[in-house]
């Protein structure tokens, strides 16, 4: 088990879920996330079982600011374990007919992106310094091809998974792991926005174990849940012709689905 733990994204879904997985007696945990209030309650729950624990409520796009925190949480104890968790996504993500505006699009890149990269890159010459350290990457199963509904989201998950890809091959020689981890759809606060349920979602509790545990292991990725990770890397094989196709009108059908849905909610 870590010693000091880093989580982005921690206030609430797989980060908070993660919190508490590692909060336990003789780990030291630094949880960031915007919502100071969520993130205290988060604080609270992992302190109560023996944890030490300091919160920072930043933004992961401030570089300079997460710089100077995560290298005062390092000098304090040195870092084990960062996971960059930190993303926006759910029905805040998805384009119109006319793709995302460029705010929206900038603000994707910036958080799911550059977010990583000022979470991770502080970090890199210390652990790279003591020859140890483990690095876990928070991409999603949409980065293996574009989707209509969120262009964007999938270029910055797509950006993460290559930037992990070759730290992983970079930084291995020196002692420090990385793994690239691709959710399909967890309950959290952005997949319920989608009114995503049933089978192919799981729990965030089920996801943070199945992370933890890849992570004690050493995998150099992990994608889940299963059965959709098989849909994704089927399509990922097709011909771009078939590929582009069957995205399309998977695409269209999911739009009119949605319009019946909100023509029913109208009428009641």
């Amino acid at each position: 088990m870590p010693r000091h733990v880093v989580i982005t994204g921690a206030s609430s879904g797989m980060g908070a879920a993660l919190a508490k997985l590692y909060g336990i007696p003789g780990t030291r945990l630094s949880l960031f996330a915007r919502d100071s209030d969520r993130l205290e309650t988060v604080a609270a729950g992992c302190r109560s079982n023996g944890c030490d624990v300091e919160v920072h409520a930043a933004d992961v796009t401030d570089a300079a600011a997460m710089e100077r925190l995560l290298l005062a949480c390092d000098s304090l104890v040195p870092v084990d374990l960062v996971i960059a968790n930190a993303g926006i996504g759910g029905a805040a993500v998805l384009a119109g007919k006319a793709a995302e505006t460029g705010d929206l699009a900038r603000r994707i890149i910036s958080v799911n992106t550059l977010g990583v990269i000022n979470t991770v890159a502080p970090l890199l010459p210390r652990l790279v310094g003591r020859g140890a350290g483990q690095i876990a990457i928070v991409s999603s199963l949409l980065a293996f091809f574009g989707v209509p509904a969120c262009p964007a989201y999938s270029a910055s998950k797509a950006a993460t998974w290559i930037y992990g890809d070759a730290l992983r091959r970079l930084l291995a020689p020196h002692g420090v792991r990385v793994t690239i981890v691709y959710p399909g759809f967890v309950d959290t606060p952005m997949s319920q926005s989608l009114g995503f349920r049933g089978l192919l979602v799981w729990s965030a509790d089920r996801a943070a174990l199945h992370i933890a545990n890849g992570l004690a292991r050493g995998r150099r990725e992990m994608l889940f849940p299963w059965p959709l990770a098989l849909v994704v890397r089927g399509i990922r094989g097709l011909p771009t012709a078939l590929a582009d196709l069957l995205l399309t009108q998977l695409h269209l059908a999911w739009v009119k689905s949605n319009a019946r849905s909100r023509r029913g909610l109208e009428g009641r």
